[in-house]
């Protein structure tokens, strides 16, 4: 057994900004990752998929290792949804950084469905303006009249909406839709040492780092000499001693044929919500045999995806998409909506008015002449994507739990049980009566909605973990400390209670702010 440090399970969003924000104050971490490395910036990359359309197989983990089961309504391959490197997800993700609304807390009072948060808004606002620096998020609330309160302006001045955007915003404006620019961690101008973004167009890969990658943050932290990184290792349980406290991990590297255990002093996992869930199931001992912090017998529970309802309308017009690789376009009007808690929330996106659609249909499905790009092309040109990005509810047909099916180690993969529940299908129906507005406020010649069970997790996933001030009904407290397991964290969107309508990675960034400061004063 190894002498320990604080142990930090997954590099991602979260687990790059403990490594980077702890090492800062002196501490020393140990970073386990389950991916390969990742090059920083992302250039090698961006050249390998734009200029040659080439999926490097380096930065691929093994299939056993990542797959899960999913049963219920999804139809999508849920395992499409992780991008298992150093970095993670976060290394492709696009940039938007949103704040929940100060309603999005406290729905159990207000609507009547979910649970409260055990903390409001006016509690995270502060991390937010954290979050924003931190990341180097560009944006305004001038032209956003259903903005959230803040303390402090952006750090950096806003995208403007691109010429498709804008003019679909006018006509929208005229029939009472609001549609306004989106906040980003996208660098408008420098920040730092990171260059102002050059519009390269293929955000998910940005070869400079205008874009904010996790790598940025890890990079400086292994900098500092006190951050080691371990690649291509699974964390397959955490250990605890006598007296109930977390005493280390046990780990493996994909191609080893041992364990190996390693002491931790603290222990933060910074995995997705359905892999840190898996994780506390598969570290079931005689102390705690339904997995650790399941007392209430929530782990696993309350899990919630955001749903993404993609729908195409057909103009007459020829539209210009491509000119911004980012997404400009976006509306928080129907984030609170009147009859909320008979349906969710939902944000309106105009997220594809881009060439990328086509340009990814190249590199998954080879095109086989020229005449069939400029025709996939040319068709582009008169179609307008809206997702409506919405909220979900919890209930029973939503979890995670343990597959009969194991990977290379023996250890039970996860499985994903999702459907939709009467709220959801509610919000679908709200949803297309949104779209039959916008459709007809932009006189768009054919609508193709999408169906109910067309929706996408969008990648976010949340609450499996779930926060809350009573052991008996939850798995963490605010601050991602596991109920009765004193120096174990979990923290990220498993931590959230309910989904709001948002993209989670500002209220992730945040809450991962607020914990580090927590562990400097009260537990390190």
């Amino acid at each position: 057994m190894t002498e320990g440090a604080v142990a930090i399970v997954g590099s991602g969003i979260v687990g790059s900004a403990l490594a980077y924000l702890l090492t800062q104050k002196g501490h020393e971490v140990e970073v386990f990752e389950r991916g390969p490395e990742y090059p920083y910036p992302h250039e090698p990359q961006f050249r390998e998929e734009v200029f040659y359309l080439y999926q490097n197989p380096k930065y691929l983990a093994p299939k056993d290792l990542k797959n899960l089961v999913v049963s219920g309504e999804y139809i999508h391959d849920l395992n499409e949804d992780f991008y298992m490197v150093v970095g993670g997800s976060g290394t492709i993700w696009a940039g938007v950084t949103l704040r929940m609304i100060p309603s999005d807390f406290k729905t159990k009072t207000l609507y009547g469905y979910g649970d409260d948060w055990p903390l409001t808004y006016d509690d995270l606002e502060p991390y937010y303006c954290k979050a924003e620096a931190f990341m180097g998020v560009s944006g305004t609330d001038d032209d956003n009249p259903f903005a959230p309160p803040r303390s402090k302006p952006f750090p950096l001045p806003p995208f403007e909406l691109s010429y498709d955007d804008a003019r679909f915003a006018e006509k929208l404006r005229a029939n009472g839709i609001v549609m306004h620019t989106t906040p980003q961690a996208r660098t408008r101008k420098n920040y730092g040492d990171r260059l102002a973004c050059d519009n390269y167009g293929p955000c998910w890969v940005c070869p400079t780092g205008s874009r904010y990658s996790p790598n940025y943050h890890l990079q400086k932290a292994l900098e500092t000499g006190r951050c080691k990184l371990r690649t291509d290792v699974t964390v397959r349980r955490i250990l605890t001693d006598s007296s109930g406290r977390a005493s280390g991990l046990v780990y493996q590297h994909k191609d080893e044929r041992q364990p190996q255990e390693y002491d931790a002093k603290v222990v933060l996992v910074a995995a997705n919500a359905i892999q840190s869930a898996r994780l506390l199931m598969l570290s079931a001992n005689e102390r705690y045999p339904d997995g650790l912090g399941n007392q209430s017998g929530q782990l696993g529970q309350n899990l919630t995806f955001h749903h993404g309802w993609v729908n195409r309308l057909q103009y007459k017009e020829t539209l210009s998409p491509g000119r911004f690789g980012g997404w400009t376009g976006q509306s928080y009007q129907f984030l609170d909506p009147e009859n909320r808690g008979r349906h969710g929330g939902i944000k309106v996106e105009l997220p594809f008015a881009r060439a990328r659609s086509p340009l990814l249909r190249g590199v998954r499905e080879p095109w086989t002449s020229s005449e069939q790009i400029l025709t996939e092309f040319q068709e582009r040109q008169h179609w307008y994507d809206i997702r409506l990005h919405s909220e979900a509810a919890v209930g029973p047909e939503k979890y995670v739990t343990l597959a009969d099916e194991r990977d290379r180690f023996g250890d039970r993969i996860a499985k994903v049980q999702y459907s939709l529940n009467d709220f959801d299908r509610e919000t679908y129906n709200y949803g297309m009566e949104l779209l039959d507005r916008i459709a007809e406020a932009t006189d768009a010649e054919e609508i193709r909605a999408a169906s109910l069970g067309s929706f996408h997790s969008t990648a976010h996933h949340h609450g499996t973990c779930c926060m809350g001030t009573d052991p008996d009904r939850s798995v963490t407290d605010s601050f991602g400390k596991v109920h009765g397991v004193d120096n174990l964290f979990v923290i990220g969107a498993s931590q959230f209670v309910g989904s709001a309508s948002v993209n989670p990675v500002l209220t992730i960034v945040a809450l991962t702010i607020r914990s580090v400061d927590y562990l400097i004063d009260r537990v390190l």
